[in-house]
C-alpha cells in the first residue's frame, strides 16, 4: 500500500478510516498482482458477487503493466486462466470516433505511486489527472469520478471486447415495469442496463449470462451507443459482439454512479441496486464495507509478528474469502445449471459459484468451515443444488457452468471435508447420493465431457490407462475422492457406501510399480508405459499445457504425484521400501521449493501443498518444521510478487496460513490436522459454530518439544477435529533450537488406511 499525493482532506479520510481496524490496513491487495499470482486488487466483499477492479490486460491486472483498459465488475482471483472482466468503465472526457477500433482500446496511464489498494476499497489518479475511486457490497458497487478542473466529465462503459460475446447495453427502461429506479429511488433521470453473454475458459466453451444496472446521480448531457465498433446516431439500445456506451457529464466534476449485478435479468440487477445502495454516499458505503472486512479478518488475531509477517497472514486470509462468490440475488433467486430460475433451498443463504473444486478442496474450504461454516456449507449446497439440476457435479464450476479443467473428482472432496470441519446446515445426504452416483455410474456430465473421465476402465481395471495422457494422476485424484467420499458416507452411517469407497480408495497400488517403486503409467493390457525415467520425468507428455510435463501427469511428473497420498502415506511408504528409502527420496524432493519438470518440490502448484507434512507422517516432523519454515521465508513475501505462482482463488495462500498457524488439513475429507510449527507466539481463531482455538507457541526454534491439548499432553503429531470444534479449545507448542523425540514414535503419526507393517 503506497501513499498517494491527492488532497490532504481525502488522505485524512482514508487514514481515519483504516485507523479504525489494524487488521484491515494489514491487508495489501495488491501481493499477488506480479510473478502470475493473477490477483485482482480492487473493492469486494467476503464471498461477494461483485469485484469491482482495474485490468491492465482484458480480464487481469498485470502489476508491471501502465496502462488501464477499463474498471470491471467481475474478476477471478488468481485463476490460472482469464475469465470474466465484464462491463468495465473508463473515465473519458472526449468521445470515441464515430468508427472505434476495437483492436486498439481506449487506455489510460497511472502510477502505482498514485494507487490505493485496500480491502473494499480501491482508489487511483490517473496521468490526465482523473482520481477514480470504487467501494462495493454484496451485488452492488458504488465509484466516484474526480475529474481535474476544465477537463469535461465523460464515461465509456464497455463491452468484455471478446469475439465470443454477446452484448446488450440500452438506456430504455425495463418493458413492462414503471420506470421505477432513475428519479424515484435513485435520483437520476436515467439507467443504463447491460446484459454480456460471454465465457471460455483455459479453452473450454462454458458460458454465462451477466445483467448489469449502472445508475448515475445526475443527468448526462449527451449520450451515444455504438454497435461492434459502429457508431449508432440517436439509437437507445444496441446489441452485438461488442457493445459500447458513452456518457457526458458536462463540466461538473465530481461524478457518481452506482451499479448492480444479477445472473438472472436486468430487472434483479435492478432490483438488487435498489435493494442494497439506496443512496449516493461514496464514504457511508466504503465505511459499512471496511467494517464488513474488520469484522471477517477479526476472526484470527495474532500476536507477535512483524510488519511483513501480519501483511502476508491477513492478506492471504483476505485471499480465503473472495475466491468462491455470491450467485443468487436479494430475492433468493439464481439462475441454475438447467438454464431455469431457481430458490435458494431450505436455510441456505445464498447460492455460491466460482469453486475449483480441484484447487480450494485442500486448504481452502477447510478454513472457511471453521469461520464461516454458514458461507461453507451454502457453498457445499450449492454443489448439491448444481447436481440436482445437472444430474451430477459439476467440475470447477464458473457461474453456472462447469469448465471441466484439471482433473480428478474434487467437489465431493469439498463436500466432505466441510462437513468435518463442522459445516454441516446443508442436505448432506443428497449430496452423499450424488457423490457415491458420479463415482460408479460412467458417462455422467456435460458440453460432451463427464466428470469421472474413463471411470468404465477405472472401475474395471483398477486404474486409468496410459492413453490418457493424464492417467496416474487423474486415478491418484479418483482414489482421493474416493476415500473423501468413504468419511462422508461413514459420518452419516452409510456403512455400505463407506466400505465400497474406501476399497476404490486403494486403487493407486495399481500404478504403483513394483520395480521402479514410482506410480507410472500402465497400459490397458497391464503393462508399463516403457520408456519410463523418475529422474528425468520422462517420457513427456505430448500437447500438455506445461510443456515439461511427463506423461500420465498432468502439470507435474511421478515425484510430484506419488506423493500426493495423504490418506494412505503408510501404505505407500510400504510400498516404496523401508522409512529410510521414503526419507531420501522427500530429501532430494525438496531441495528446491519451485520448479517445473523437474523431480523437485513445487509450492506454485497444488499436488505438492501437502508433501512437507509426509515427514511428519514418516515420524519426522522435525523436517516437515525444517520445510515449512523456508516456504515461509522463500516462497511468500509482502511485494506484488509475493506469492509463488497462481493463487488459485485461495489455495496457495491457503498453505502459508495453515503452516503459520501451526497445522494442515492434510487427510482429504477428514477431520483432523496434522501439527506443524506454529509462526507466532499466539494465534486467538474465533470458530464460527462457537468457541476459540488458541494456538500458543512458548520457547524459541522451530522444532517441537511437547505439545498440550486443551490442557493435556498430546504426544501424537495428529489433532482430531473433535478437540477443537464447538468449543473453547488450546494448542500449545513448546519450542527448541533441536529436533526433539516428540512425534517420532510409531503410534504418534497421524492416521492412515494402512496400518505401518
Amino acid at each position: 500500500m503506497v501513499s498517494l499525493p491527492i488532497a490532504p482532506s481525502a488522505l485524512l479520510c482514508a487514514t481515519a478510516l483504516l485507523a479504525q481496524n489494524s487488521v484491515v490496513s494489514a491487508v495489501d491487495p495488491m501481493i499477488g498482482t506480479a510473478n502470475e499470482g493473477n490477483i485482482y486488487p480492487g473493492a469486494t466483499v467476503p464471498f461477494g458477487m461483485i469485484q469491482w477492479s482495474p485490468d491492465t490486460s482484458q480480464n487481469f491486472y498485470y502489476y508491471d503493466n501502465k496502462k488501464i483498459r477499463g474498471f470491471s465488475l467481475t474478476h477471478l482471483s488468481g485463476a490460472g486462466c482469464p475469465l470474466f472482466g465484464d462491463m468495465p468503465i473508463l473515465p473519458l472526457s472526449s468521445r470515441p470516433a464515430a468508427q472505434r477500433d476495437e483492436k486498439n482500446p481506449e487506455m489510460a496511464a497511472f502510477d502505482h505511486a498514485k494507487e490505493i489498494a485496500q480491502a473494499g476499497y480501491y482508489s487511483v489518479v490517473l496521468d490526465d489527472g482523473t482520481r477514480v475511486e470504487l467501494t462495493t457490497l454484496d451485488r452492488s458497487g458504488i465509484a466516484r469520478l474526480t475529474f481535474p478542473k476544465g477537463k469535461r466529465a465523460g464515461l465509456l462503459v464497455n463491452g468484455p471486447g471478446s469475439a465470443s460475446s454477446d452484448v446488450h447495453i440500452s438506456f430504455l427502461p425495463p418493458v413492462g415495469r414503471e420506470q421505477d429506479g432513475e428519479s424515484l429511488t435513485f435520483g437520476a433521470d436515467g439507467i443504463l442496463t447491460g446484459t454480456v453473454t460471454s465465457g471460455g475458459f483455459c479453452g473450454t466453451p462454458t458460458k454465462y449470462t451477466l445483467h448489469v444496472a449502472f445508475a448515475f446521480k445526475d443527468k448526462p448531457v449527451a449520450k451515444s451507443l455504438w454497435q461492434d465498433g459502429q457508431l449508432q446516431d440517436g439509437a437507445a439500445s444496441v446489441k452485438g459482439k461488442r457493445a459500447v456506451a458513452w456518457l457526458d457529464f458536462g463540466d461538473k466534476p465530481v461524478q457518481v454512479l452506482k451499479v448492480g449485478l444479477s445472473y438472472v435479468s436486468e430487472d434483479k440487477a435492478r432490483a438488487n441496486l435498489k435493494s442494497e445502495l439506496p443512496g449516493w454516499d461514496f464514504d457511508a458505503v466504503r465505511k459499512q464495507t471496511q467494517d464488513r472486512w474488520a469484522k471477517a479478518l477479526s476472526t484470527i488475531t495474532i500476536t507477535a509478528a512483524n510488519d511483513a509477517d501480519r501483511k502476508i497472514f491477513y492478506t492471504g486470509l483476505y485471499h480465503e474469502l473472495v475466491g468462491q462468490t455470491l450467485f443468487s440475488d436479494v430475492d433468493g433467486e439464481y439462475m441454475g445449471f438447467d438454464g431455469k430460475v431457481h430458490q435458494l433451498h431450505a436455510g441456505q443463504k445464498g447460492q455460491y459459484t466460482n469453486i475449483s473444486d480441484w484447487d480450494v478442496y485442500r486448504n481452502t474450504v477447510q478454513f472457511q468451515a471453521l469461520l464461516f461454516p454458514q458461507e461453507a456449507s451454502d457453498l457445499a449446497q450449492s454443489l448439491v443444488n448444481d447436481a440436482q439440476q445437472l444430474g451430477s457435479y459439476p467440475r470447477w464450476v464458473s457461474a453456472n457452468d462447469s469448465t471441466y479443467v484439471m482433473g480428478g473428482d474434487s467437489p465431493p472432496i469439498i463436500l466432505a471435508s466441510v462437513y468435518a470441519f463442522g459445516a454441516k446446515n446443508w442436505d448432506a445426504k443428497t449430496g452423499l447420493s450424488y457423490a457415491v452416483k458420479v463415482a460408479t455410474t460412467p458417462g455422467l456430465g456435460q458440453h460432451g465431457k463427464v466428470e469421472r473421465v474413463n471411470l468404465a476402465d477405472y472401475l474395471k481395471l483398477g486404474y486409468i490407462p496410459a492413453s490418457n495422457t493424464i492417467s496416474v494422476s487423474e486415478t491418484l485424484e479418483d482414489t482421493n475422492a474416493d476415500f473423501a467420499i468413504a468419511q462422508l458416507a461413514g459420518a452419516l452411517g452409510d456403512t455400505g457406501s463407506r466400505d465400497l469407497m474406501l476399497k476404490h480408495a486403494g486403487n493407486w497400488r495399481n500404478l504403483l510399480d513394483p520395480e521402479t517403486r514410482w506410480t507410472r503409467p500402465r497400459l490397458e493390457d497391464g503393462s508399463w508405459l516403457p520408456g519410463f525415467d523418475a529422474e528425468k520425468s520422462l517420457p513427456k507428455r505430448t500437447s500438455a499445457s506445461v510443456s515439461t510435463d511427463q506423461h500420465g501427469f498432468e502439470e507435474g511428473n511421478t515425484y510430484q504425484y506419488t506423493f500426493m497420498l495423504p490418506f494412505d502415506y503408510q501404505g505407500l511408504f510400504d510400498a516404496i521400501g523401508d522409512d529410510a528409502v521414503v526419507e531420501k527420496r522427500l530429501d532430494k524432493f525438496f531441495t528446491k521449493l519451485v520448479c517445473w519438470g523437474e523431480p523437485c518440490f513445487n509450492m506454485a502448484n497444488e499436488p505438492d501443498f501437502v508433501t512437507p507434512y509426509a515427514y511428519t507422517f514418516l515420524g519426522k516432523p522435525s523436517k516437515t518444521a525444517e520445510v515449512i519454515t523456508r516456504i515461509e521465508a522463500e516462497t511468500f513475501n509482502a511485494t506484488p510478487g509475493g506469492i509463488p505462482g497462481n493463487d488459485d482463488l485461495g489455495a496457495t495462500s491457503g498453505v502459508y496460513l495453515w503452516n503459520a498457524l501451526g497445522m494442515y488439513p492434510a487427510i482429504p475429507g477428514m477431520g483432523g490436522v496434522v501439527l506443524g510449527t506454529p509462526r507466532y507466539d499466539r494465534a486467538v481463531v474465533k470458530l464460527g459454530g462457537g468457541g476459540t482455538l488458541t494456538v500458543t507457541r512458548h520457547g524459541t526454534g522451530k522444532y517441537v518439544q511437547s505439545v498440550t491439548v486443551n490442557g493435556a499432553p498430546h504426544s501424537s503429531s495428529w489433532v482430531k477435529a473433535e478437540n477443537f470444534l464447538g468449543r473453547d479449545a488450546r494448542i500449545e507448542f513448546t519450542m527448541g533450537e533441536t529436533p526433539s523425540a516428540w512425534g517420532t514414535a510409531v503410534g504418534d503419526r497421524p492416521p492412515s488406511v494402512s496400518e505401518k507393517k
